[in-house]
């Protein structure tokens, strides 16, 4: 495993500001290392924060060769959770979509399963694509959605121009070498008028803060973390207009509440036993976790 120092992916400059010293053990990767919603391990690279623009990021990563591979490898056993994931960006979706929004045509990138597809037709849009690298997910998916997802990383130059009413990224920017990049990519495949939204952690949100370097969101997956003024910052470098950033409010069942509190792993594994055999486990619980929505148009 090669690694390679890195810079702030916004704005190119080196940052001295350490955020978190490197945590990073590789006899406990396992093949939940790359998974969306998994058990957290509580490993990270070296975090350093970019002062100017107020982003947490790796300074020293593995080459991209070995992320990928992690990526397309991953287990997935978030089936249930993908489901309440989807219902809550499509909840956001609705909210913060300008009524003018065209429904024709809509690419999510970092898919999944394919749940926030299925929502999408529900939404109205009459095509949808996901891209989703991890093989097993995509294997799982649903007979009605699957022949909408794509088994590949995203490649912009895989789409036209100026075909998309609507692209999506959800929990996604976090996971990418150069989010710019992909935020410019999305600016030239949506239509005028078309919209741009994701989701991220906000690593200045509360519960964040309260948790310390055990909050679930440092990890190895995540390349860099946002803030409120990270996120604008972003849209604003990618070409977006008219840029709202709003809390998040998840609903998850309480059993993957519990999957990310801060608690000793023999501890939390046994509770979740009990909890996944119980009526308890399955209630459902809302609230703003430290997650934010980005939305901004294509003028």
């Amino acid at each position: 495993m090669r690694m390679q120092d890195r810079a702030c992916p916004l704005c190119g400059q080196r940052s001295e500001r350490v955020w978190l010293e490197q945590k990073f053990d590789p006899a406990r990767l396992d093949s939940f290392a790359f998974s969306s919603r998994k058990l957290p391990e509580l490993m990270r690279f070296p975090l350093a924060l970019c002062e100017d623009c107020d982003l947490v990021f790796a300074q020293c990563i593995p080459g991209s060769e070995w992320i990928s591979a992690g990526y397309r490898a991953a287990a997935f056993d978030a089936g249930v959770e993908s489901l309440f994931a989807a219902e809550t960006y499509a909840a956001a979706a609705t909210r913060m979509l300008p009524a003018a929004t065209r429904r024709r045509a809509a690419l999510d990138i970092g898919a999944g399963d394919g749940a926030f597809l299925a929502r999408l037709l529900k939404l109205g849009f009459d095509e949808v694509v996901g891209i989703e690298p991890s093989e097993e997910p995509v294997r799982r998916a649903g007979a009605e959605i699957r022949p909408h997802l794509r088994n590949e990383f995203f490649q912009s130059g895989n789409f036209a121009p100026a075909s998309f009413d609507l692209v999506t990224c959800f929990q996604t920017l976090e996971h990418v070498e150069a989010p710019l990049d992909l935020c410019r990519a999305a600016h030239r495949l949506l239509r005028p008028g078309g919209v741009l939204l994701v989701a991220d952690h906000d690593f200045r949100a509360l519960p964040a803060r309260l948790m310390g370097e055990r909050s679930p969101i440092y990890d190895l997956e995540h390349l860099q973390l946002f803030s409120a003024q990270s996120l604008a910052r972003l849209f604003e470098a990618a070409g977006f207009a008219d840029i709202a950033i709003r809390p998040l409010r998840n609903t998850y069942p309480l059993s993957y509440w519990l999957k990310l509190m801060p608690l000793p792993a023999a501890l939390k594994r046994a509770l979740l036993r009990r909890l996944g055999a119980s009526r308890i486990g399955q209630w459902r619980l809302s609230g703003r976790m430290g997650n934010l929505v980005a939305c901004g148009t294509r003028k």
